[in-house]
């Protein structure tokens, strides 16, 4: 019973992150090119919020990855401790601009979809033990679900704010 509990849990996550990469990409992929360099969150355009949101995609893809060989999620010596500083490392390390952008985004969504489905479901749901979610939970909720949580009122904002 508890195996058939984690595979729901597992399901439910990856299609409440399938939900908010299909409204996300729905909200922006319309835009003009000209909309993806407006400057509208602090110092950054939508250029640099994909740009940001494809580091993290690729830095857990990376992580599931890890985890399902048995490895701890984050490579020996590399602290994701300080996410502020990732996350103005992934904005300034760009690869592309414009609709370009928004194509290197899904490409880093895609992996960290397929690492994240890949993962084996006893990887996922709540430890019993230790009373937190597992690593599973945690990777897909922390780099997917919850950042487009985040992101989703701010771009809804801004393009209300654009007319």
């Amino acid at each position: 019973m508890p195996e058939k509990e984690t595979a729901s849990d597992k399901d439910s996550l990856v299609q409440e992150l399938e939900s908010g990469h299909k409204r996300f990409r729905a909200t922006i992929a319309s835009l003009p090119e000209e909309a993806y360099e407006e400057t509208w969150l602090g110092t950054w355009s939508l250029t640099e919020v994909l740009a940001h949101m494809a580091g993290w995609f690729r830095q857990m893809g990376s992580a599931f990855e890890r985890v399902g060989r048995g490895e701890r999620p984050a490579p020996e010596g590399v602290d994701l401790g300080d996410v502020e500083a990732w996350n103005s490392k992934f904005a300034a390390a760009k690869k592309a601009t414009g609709k370009e952008a928004l194509a290197d985004w899904d490409a880093a969504y895609g992996q960290f979809l397929a690492a994240a489905t890949a993962l084996t479901a006893d990887l996922y749901g709540i430890d019993p033990e230790k009373g937190r979610p597992r690593i599973g939970n945690r990777l897909i909720s922390g780099a997917g679900i919850e950042h487009f949580a985040e992101h989703q009122p701010e771009v809804d904002e801004w393009l209300r704010s654009r007319g």
